[in-house]
């Protein structure tokens, strides 16, 4: 182990935390909004990693436009479920939410695996920006394009939320919805929007995917299990925390898989230990509201 070692591996988890906080950042914006844990998530992220792969390998489209072009469809897709789907879902019990987006979870996944079968695809693109050096130290371009791309979209959720008159209507809406009607707010139309945004940084973040690792039907399910431990990590709602949660656990499965004998197979897992280190300690999450009874 080299100083040069431990700095690469450092600064290449952190460009994948910028991709984690990205998914999650979706991910926590709608949960925040509509109280409603979208198992189906992760499935929209593998649509848009898919959609990216398939632009640049079969119609030689940049990975740039791939990922616009995946944040419009998966926010036009997102907008349908929203419409024919969990609208109707929003009024029923919390278990019923659950089953409903993990069953619509399960549904996108055996038709991904249906259409294009469970094999993994690697995106071969060419480097969108040139390689980085510090020393002994690279950073592929493509890792750059993701750690810029993660944290742009990351910020863009937070400003969305805390600094635009949609946001400051999301937060009224979270909190109190009956109250946030008759102040005049169409919360139904608040939910929807949340859950739009949502999609859209779940198809850009399934072209970051594409980009740096994999792209397979169950992409998705990785990254949802990790968008969650995020969420739980930074506390629900809290875009912010998403940010710190995202880093703590990559530099986790990163340093692990790295400097530990065997660590591939378990840094995921050490990962894990550390959330539920945390959740014992406290349970609201590092930046989570406490409740006291």
């Amino acid at each position: 182990m080299t100083t040069a070692s431990v700095a690469q591996t450092v600064l290449l988890s952190l460009t994948i935390a910028s991709l984690y906080a990205a998914v999650a950042a979706g991910l926590t914006l709608t949960v925040g909004v509509t109280r409603i844990i979208n198992f189906a998530h992760g499935e929209f992220v593998m649509l848009g990693a898919f959609l990216t792969y398939w632009l640049n390998t079969r119609y030689g489209l940049s990975p740039w436009f791939g990922m616009a072009a995946s944040g419009v469809g998966l926010g036009l897709f997102s907008m349908l479920v929203y419409r024919t789907f969990l609208a109707r879902v929003l009024k029923e019990d919390e278990h019923n939410q659950l089953l409903a987006t993990l069953g619509l979870s399960i549904l996108l996944l055996n038709v991904a695996v249906i259409l294009w079968s469970p094999d993994p695809r690697v995106m071969q693109a060419a480097p969108l920006l040139p390689s980085l050096h510090l020393g002994e130290v690279t950073i592929p371009g493509n890792n750059i394009v993701v750690a810029l791309v993660g944290l742009l979209l990351f910020l863009a959720m937070l400003g969305i939320k805390n600094y635009t008159r949609y946001g400051t209507q999301m937060r009224f809406a979270s909190d109190d919805p009956e109250l946030a009607t008759h102040a005049g707010i169409n919360v139904d139309r608040i939910f929807e929007l949340s859950f739009v945004i949502g999609g859209v940084a779940a198809g850009i973040s399934g072209g970051l995917v594409a980009l740096v690792l994999y792209v397979q039907p169950t992409v998705g399910i990785d990254l949802v299990i990790r968008a969650f431990a995020i969420i739980a990590l930074g506390g629900l709602g809290n875009i912010p925390g998403a940010l710190i949660g995202a880093a703590i656990l990559a530099l986790a499965e990163g340093l692990t898989s790295t400097f530990v004998p065997q660590g591939g197979s378990w840094g995921f897992g050490v990962a894990f230990l550390i959330l539920l280190i945390v959740l014992v300690v406290r349970p609201s999450g590092l930046f989570g509201k406490q409740v006291h009874a």
